[in-house]
């Protein structure tokens, strides 16, 4: 797999010139503390230099769903000219991901969504793989997020205690074993993006 990531980031190189430095998560922070979610995409879409119209819908949904997607024109508009720039894209997010999920989380996501315009407008040979389009988001500027944008979580500690400390005045001695749960977005595996970070901090840089 790693060798289909340093295949993917010299393809993509290659198309996008050099790697953007990480960006400055201040303003993002402060956006999604004020649950601000569409001024976050905007800022996002402004970081990757998309000169065209985005919105944003929240779905209420119960049905097994992505958590984002995107909507945009069955051919995309090329970069840089005036079609592209009257282009709208909608990125549909899921409510209960914006509500209870990390902020790392949500500009991931975000990130990622709007890569696909990017490889969409250029045309690149990679634009329906996945992975290439979580390794764009990273090119982009958004390495860390991408890398680091899953969840653990340890099941069964609280119960244990609790049975401990009932058995404990009848001499009987109680511990069940924890279990973990790992939810990653995205597409690649975080050791797969931590391999892409690696190259990417040796990669030709943007001023």
């Amino acid at each position: 797999m790693s060798e289909l990531v340093r295949n993917h980031l010299v393809q993509l190189l290659r198309s996008l010139g050099s790697a953007t430095p990480p960006i400055d998560p201040t303003m993002l922070r402060t956006l999604y503390d004020r649950k601000d979610y569409p001024a976050m995409l905007g800022w996002i879409k402004n970081s990757m230099r998309l000169d065209l119209s985005v919105g944003l819908r929240i779905v209420d949904s119960t049905k097994p769903s992505a958590p984002m997607w995107i909507e945009t024109p069955k051919r995309m508009p090329s970069y840089g000219t005036r079609e592209f720039r009257n282009t709208r894209v909608i990125v549909n997010v899921r409510r209960d991901l914006v509500e209870t999920k990390p902020f790392g989380w949500v500009v991931a996501g975000f990130a990622h969504e709007l890569s696909h315009v990017v490889l969409f407008s250029i045309g690149h040979p990679l634009q329906h793989e996945e992975k290439a389009v979580d390794l764009t988001a990273m090119i982009l500027g958004y390495p860390t997020f991408v890398e680091s944008a899953e969840i653990t979580k340890t099941k069964g500690w609280l119960t244990s205690i609790l049975l401990a400390l009932l058995l404990a005045p009848l001499g009987v001695l109680f511990w069940r074993g924890t279990s973990t749960q790992t939810t990653r977005l995205g597409y690649l595996t975080k050791s797969d993006a931590s391999f892409a970070r690696n190259l990417l901090a040796n990669a030709p840089r943007t001023a």
